[in-house]
């Protein structure tokens, strides 16, 4: 019996990698799943969110793009650690959308990194912002999801 025992503790050792925790994948991205109304890829204790926007098209130096190919997109990666979450991310912007979409972050507590372009002569201008933040996880969404609203879609 013992030997059974043993046996069957050390394959569960060597079937389960380090570092999983069983069963928080659905509950660790329960609440974004809620706030966003979608379902985030859970990837290594990392909860991703990625809506491409498709709503708008773009060219680059004349020739039209895909928004998959220049990541015209809301990306949010929420992170549990200790006993608050991180979220960074990165938004695709038009012009007009920046500001409103400044406002809507720093009023949740997001700190903006970085705005920038990644392109040279695209139609229309697109910016990249970033931002960054540790808190409640369920607020963060929330800001993040007000953040999207203050744009013109996906």
């Amino acid at each position: 019996m013992k030997k059974i025992v043993w046996f069957m503790a050390v394959s569960f050792l060597l079937l389960v990698p380090s570092g999983t925790v069983l069963g928080s994948e659905t509950q660790d991205c329960q609440v974004f799943n809620k706030v966003f109304n979608t379902e985030l890829k859970h990837e290594n204790g990392v909860c991703k969110l990625g809506i491409t926007r498709k709503n708008i098209k773009v060219s680059n130096l004349g020739v039209p793009l895909s928004p998959e190919e220049i990541e015209f997109s809301f990306g949010a990666n929420f992170e549990k650690v200790g006993d608050k979450t991180a979220v960074i991310g990165e938004f695709a912007l038009l012009g007009n959308e920046v500001n409103p979409v400044i406002d809507a972050l720093r009023k949740g507590n997001i700190n903006i990194s970085a705005l920038h372009n990644h392109l040279i002569g695209e139609e229309p201008r697109i910016l990249f912002l970033h931002f960054q933040a540790l808190g409640d996880a369920e607020s963060l969404a929330r800001t993040v999801k007000e953040a999207i609203n203050a744009t013109a879609g996906y």
